[in-house]
């Protein structure tokens, strides 16, 4: 091999680049579109939450506390949900755990704060980034369903749900959601 044939191909390569416009995002007065699937911070529906904690189990750093209480239906109250995201690695296994899609990627991506206990949120703080969130998307959940019908009905019964299945005139609380079969 001859003697520097390895500073010409870097020259090449550089040469090919050097005429391509930069791709700069001034980040404050332009955002760039995120990918869909993108890990970014996580929102949590109350509406479609069971209190089965799958979340809470499923993450490898324990962010995620949920403490809950039996109701007269048979139902779980859900009276504790705070996700920690000081110590969250946004690895996305609470997401897939989540048998009724009620936690998911997909919320804002500039969570940088100046007082760093900002990151611990909150039912409350939770739920209302949630209804922002569907404000802004027209009620479009991150993982492309519509909000149609609150509290959403399922035919099949949860988990620990000690209740008849929901029909038309079925109990309504949280832990109705669409079967499959029921989706677009």
């Amino acid at each position: 091999m001859a003697y520097g044939m390895g500073i010409a191909r870097g020259l090449m390569v550089t040469f090919k680049h050097i005429f391509h416009p930069p791709v700069t995002v001034n980040y404050p007065e332009e955002q760039r579109q995120v990918p869909v699937r993108a890990r970014t911070n996580l929102l949590w529906f109350e509406e479609r939450c069971t209190g089965c904690s799958t979340c809470a189990q499923a993450c490898p750093d324990g962010c995620i506390l949920v403490q809950t209480t039996p109701r007269a239906d048979g139902t779980l109250n859900i009276d504790r949900y705070e996700i920690d995201f000081r110590i969250c690695m946004y690895c996305g296994l609470c997401t897939e755990a989540c048998p009724y899609q009620a936690i998911q990627a997909g919320g804002r991506y500039d969570d940088a704060v100046y007082v760093f206990e900002n990151m611990y949120r909150n039912k409350q703080t939770l739920t209302s980034e949630a209804h922002s969130y569907l404000e802004r998307t027209s009620g479009r959940y991150p993982n492309g369903q519509l909000q149609e019908i609150i509290p959403l009905r399922t035919q099949m019964p949860t988990a620990r749900s000690r209740v008849q299945v929901a029909g038309e005139e079925g109990p309504i609380g949280p832990q109705h959601l669409p079967s499959r079969a029921n989706r677009d």
